[in-house]
């Protein structure tokens, strides 16, 4: 069951049907740089958890929280939260040092004793390994991974066990090393390869590295900067990749897997991939227009080409599905694209309300979209267009007399399939349905437009559904 004020069902709510974010608002539970891992036949997302617009317990505002949270699911569809996995306040007070928040996590299971080995940071760069005989824990046994018996001081440590069983982790400051088979939490100094050399400089390298295997194939992630930080200032946001024959390299640089800059209030991204029934994933997370210090879980398919380079992925409202089918209720929030790009919170409303006796916030319901001027638009990605669809159900409100709406097909300037005159409703949800107009064409993208808003007027959405 769900812990703390958690306190829905774990499945998710019927008419959400697999969307980015992955978990329903309601929640409350952000999950950010997932490592996505298959264990059994069933997919696990391990990561760190931010807080509502950062906020914690402690009133301090910071990424991350104090806890870990274990998501899983069985059709990347409906997922279930495990429940805490871990607190900070479990750790010796020597592994914390002032410490007060988790950092991004990565797992492994040592294929002969089947035990699960949790490698974990926190806010203050130090590195600890806890283990468990179940996947959801409870972790324990923590003590520092350490190089030449000194804890190993940075952030984000990412694992792989290879086929011959051997375990090695990835560090950024960038290395990638074999961990001591006779005691995990112990790096082999002969093993230790510096891959930054390997990496462009232009875009430098960052945090959040992963390893992962694919055929023969090595892949070392990691996330890159835009630009020199020291130029354009801290803006992480470009997972890119490494690739080789042999764990420890030589490594070669392939390019980008995928980029959130361009999406409201990107700060980072972080991530992995992952195999689920003959099908690769990427999980990663966005940020949570207006909010800050608040990030979500996505998922998207993930292409290879032949010779293993991977296609670059493209934000996508639809996520592990591909694309919605007509009939499927599509959430105004799940927008991939914004007219307004990487500006915090314009055109983002968020549903909220404050907890009885805390300082934290929590969302009662999904964001929604709200359009206070002409020319605005948001961008979903992918509708099926492949059978007829005759028209469009919206659900929205209005203030100062109302306004319109276009849908457009394929690009913010593309055909437009409906038009939609949305009359005033004093700020009431109001279904409004509409004829569309276009021809089958495949999976597309579409876009709503702001034509006619009022001076200091609004048009707000919160759903739209295509009818066959």
């Amino acid at each position: 069951a769900n812990k703390g004020f958690l306190t829905a069902a774990t499945d998710m709510d019927v008419e959400y049907k697999g969307q980015n974010p992955i978990l329903p608002p309601t929640w409350n539970l952000f999950i950010a740089d997932g490592e996505p891992h298959v264990i059994n036949g069933r997919m696990y997302i391990f990561g760190s958890k931010d807080n509502y617009n950062g906020t914690g317990k402690d009133g301090i505002r910071e990424w991350c929280s104090e806890d870990y949270h274990l998501i899983w699911s069985d059709d990347l569809i409906h997922w279930t939260d495990a429940g805490e996995i871990l607190n900070i306040g479990e750790l010796p007070k020597e592994l914390r040092e002032g410490a007060s928040r988790l950092w991004a996590p990565d797992v492994f299971q040592d294929p002969l004793t089947g035990k699960f080995y949790l490698t974990a940071c926190t806010n203050k760069g130090r590195n600890i390994i806890l283990e468990a005989d179940k996947v959801e824990g409870p972790y324990t046994n923590p003590r520092f991974i350490t190089l030449d018996g000194k804890p190993w001081e940075s952030i984000d440590p990412g694992v792989l066990v290879d086929d011959d069983g051997k375990v090695y982790i990835a560090l950024p400051k960038f290395i990638v090393a074999q961990l001591d088979p006779n005691d995990y939490s112990r790096i082999l100094p002969e093993t230790v390869r510096d891959l930054k050399a390997s990496m462009p400089t232009d875009n430098e390298p960052f945090e959040g590295p992963s390893l992962r295997k694919r055929g023969d194939t090595y892949y070392y992630i990691y996330i890159q900067n835009v630009g020199k930080v020291a130029e354009r200032g801290a803006r992480p946001t470009r997972m890119a990749y490494l690739t080789s024959k042999s764990p420890l390299g030589p490594y070669e640089y392939q390019g980008l897997i995928l980029s959130t800059y361009d999406y409201p209030n990107a700060g980072n991204v972080h991530g992995s991939i992952e195999p689920f029934k003959g099908q690769w994933y990427i999980s990663y997370h966005r940020s949570v227009p207006g909010l800050s210090l608040t990030r979500t879980a996505n998922m998207e398919p993930l292409t290879f080409n032949e010779d293993g380079t991977i296609q670059e992925v493209c934000l996508s409202s639809s996520g592990v599905r591909g694309e919605f089918k007509a009939g499927e209720t599509i959430q105004a929030s799940s927008a991939a694209e914004f007219s307004a790009k990487r500006e915090s919170g314009k055109m983002y409303a968020i549903r909220s309300e404050k907890q009885e006796g805390s300082n934290q916030y929590r969302m009662t319901g999904y964001p929604y979209i709200s359009f206070s001027e002409n020319g605005q638009w948001t961008g979903y990605r992918y509708l099926d267009f492949s059978k007829k669809i005759s028209h469009l159900c919206i659900q929205a409100s209005s203030t100062k007399g109302g306004g319109k709406l276009e849908i457009r097909k394929s690009a913010p300037d593309g055909e437009v399939i409906a038009s939609v005159e949305i009359s005033s409703t004093d700020g009431q949800w109001k279904e409004f349905k509409v004829p569309v107009q276009t021809s089958t064409s495949g999976r597309d993208a579409f876009y709503i437009v702001a034509t006619e808003i009022p001076t200091d007027g609004k048009v707000q959405v919160d759903w739209v559904k295509f009818v066959k």
